[in-house]
């Protein structure tokens, strides 16, 4: 019988994490404390530790840590946002939801990541923010944005990939296949953004979102707009709105965020073992990738993706696109984005990337039994 590979797994923990994660439930229910409760605060307290970012705010999702973030800098309808073209819809959605100029990037052919030669072309006096996404899990090189742009331009990370993630970029190692674990980039960013949605590396047991910042005035302002536009009760001070982290959700990430630095680990054994074995292939294309990857997603490129899916499905392997379109292509954007922009590697990946399985708790034959039945694909059924 063929043994079924799923594509994730969403709650990869312990019978001991999940003991403790349910008697701390236990204790908030028993408390009726479950707006902005204790645990909150200590998860973004364990949370800005463990990244280095001096202040964390928690909110309801990803997106909204997006829209937060855009919130907080005060922005005008003129303003224009530059964000990569290849990215869930999430980032370009957050900025026409603030109300502003939505301008698209395009990406590196060989990565994936936002090129920063496309975002330097693309800035005009109206600029006022970039949002580079660390897409797949892997960092950018964001001391190389931050020296290429104004430092009147804000930069906002797109962190819902790459939870603790490592950016490879001056550490100096010469183990190009194995990450130091030192080099941490995130000090170039005015505001880095997260998502603990179930099947990140770092995931809740519903939405949730966390926005890091290392300024203190726009961590206060973030305070505010996440809570209806008050820290205090009944001292409204801003236009806020109702994104805050539920304390259930908190008690969850933190028991999960001990465990976070093993489950990236666990998560690059797997994708080493494609980088070796499927690098071979003529017919795909690896994504290039620095070691220090949080490797939320394992993406090959082909020109037979649609044959190749169908063909992993019959074989009980579950495969994903991340993503079939650009947001250029989006139906809802087109009408806020004049002219027929030419995004040729974006639109490139949306037509050839795929998802291969990978999660923490992935058994290292069932990587070898994806590889295997690729190989099949292509060397036998032709």
């Amino acid at each position: 019988m063929t043994k079924i590979i799923n594509f994730t797994n969403v709650n990869p923990i312990t019978i001991k994490d999940t003991y403790l994660i349910r008697k701390e439930i236990k204790k908030i229910i028993n408390s009726n404390d479950f707006i902005l409760g204790p645990s909150v605060k200590k998860f973004e307290d364990n949370f800005s530790k463990l990244s280095q970012i001096k202040y964390s705010v928690g909110c309801a999702s990803g997106t909204d840590a997006l829209i937060l973030s855009l919130k907080s800098l005060n922005l005008k309808k003129h303003h224009e946002v530059i964000v990569p073209a290849m990215t869930y819809i999430s980032t370009g959605l957050s900025v026409l939801l603030n109300n502003n100029k939505l301008v698209y990037a395009d990406i590196e052919n060989d990565t994936g990541l936002v090129s920063i030669d496309s975002i330097v072309r693309n800035i005009t006096k109206n600029t006022r923010a970039v949002i580079p996404v660390n897409l797949y899990g892997q960092k950018i090189n964001l001391k190389k944005l931050r020296n290429s742009i104004s430092k009147k331009i804000f930069i906002i990370e797109d962190s819902a990939q790459s939870h603790f993630a490592y950016s490879c970029f001056d550490c100096g190692n010469k183990k190009i296949n194995n990450c130091c674990k030192k080099e941490i980039n995130d000090q170039y960013a005015d505001i880095s953004c997260y998502s603990f949605y179930p099947a990140k590396n770092l995931g809740a047991y519903g939405d949730g979102g966390l926005v890091a910042t290392k300024n203190r005035e726009i961590y206060r302002k973030l305070l505010s707009l996440r809570n209806l536009g008050a820290i205090k009760k009944h001292e409204h001070n801003v236009l806020g709105i109702n994104s805050r982290l539920d304390t259930l959700q908190a008690a969850v990430l933190n028991q999960k965020l001990k465990s976070i630095h093993k489950i990236n680990d666990n998560r690059r054994k797997i994708a080493k073992i494609y980088d070796e074995k499927l690098k071979m292939i003529k017919h795909i294309k690896l994504t290039r990738t620095n070691p220090g990857s949080a490797r939320h997603l394992y993406v090959i490129r082909t020109k037979h993706r649609n044959n190749l899916i169908n063909y992993l499905l019959k074989k009980k392997i579950s495969c994903q696109v991340h993503y079939p379109y650009t947001l250029n292509k989006l139906k809802p954007f087109i009408k806020y984005v004049k002219g027929n922009k030419i995004l040729k590697n974006s639109e490139k990946w949306s037509k050839e990337c795929l998802s291969l399985p990978i999660h923490s708790k992935m058994e290292l034959s069932d990587a070898n039994q994806v590889i295997n039945e690729i190989k099949k694909f292509f060397y036998e059924n032709k």
